[in-house]
């Protein structure tokens, strides 16, 4: 039979090895963000505009577009940058996009931009506005089904782009040379989406 004094001290032992592993796990997690701003609060439209009448509204902590035309303008212009966002479809089939280098002009959407698509369809990830090579297959794989969150890390650099979806390199091009600089926005085309966690390493000059 073990003494009860050496099974108190094995527990107490286990607990504090739990205790030491937890700021470890929150000193990688910060690392990894390590230079990165938050876009979007989790609690207002702060920071951003809405533009030709979108339906963009916060609701518990998730920012939502239900249908609609228009876009959401970040406040400011970057030209480099990375940019890590959340994304999930509500219904199947649903349009939508990231605006990266946007000018402000246009009746719906920027008519200078680019835009790299989100749609749960084989134009996932599509790059609008540069020649672009998409890997439809890889994409459509790393592509989680409807009502589940999706991973975008957005990398733009000079002429550069990369695009990631939950982790996997589905499309790149190095034809962005056309525009410099611009807004960040967010497309609304009729499409049921939920963002969050949007945040973005500036790497303007």
């Amino acid at each position: 039979m073990v003494p009860n004094g050496i099974v108190a001290h094995a527990i107490i032992a286990i607990a504090a090895s739990c205790l030491l592993s937890v700021p470890d796990v929150a000193m990688a997690a910060e690392k990894d963000e390590q230079g990165f701003a938050r876009l979007f609060d989790g609690k207002t439209l702060d920071g951003w505009h809405l533009i030709n009448g979108a339906k963009f509204v916060v609701e518990d902590g998730v920012l939502k577009h239900r249908g609609g035309l228009g876009w959401l303008r970040s406040e400011k212009q970057y030209s480099d940058f990375v940019l890590r966002l959340e994304f999930r479809f509500m219904k199947p089939k649903q349009d939508g996009g990231v605006f990266v280098r946007s000018n402000t002009e246009g009746d719906n959407w920027p008519n200078r931009k680019y835009e790299v698509q989100i749609e749960n369809t084989v134009r996932m990830a599509k790059i609008f506005g540069a020649e672009h090579e998409l890997n439809v297959e890889l994409a459509q794989k790393a592509l989680k089904p409807t009502g589940e969150w999706n991973k975008y890390e957005i990398k733009l650099i000079g002429s550069k782009i990369e695009v990631r979806l939950n982790g996997e390199l589905v499309s790149k091009s190095d034809k962005m040379n056309r525009l410099k600089r611009g807004y960040i926005g967010l497309q609304g085309e009729n499409g049921a989406h939920e963002y969050r966690k949007f945040r973005i390493k500036d790497l303007s000059k």
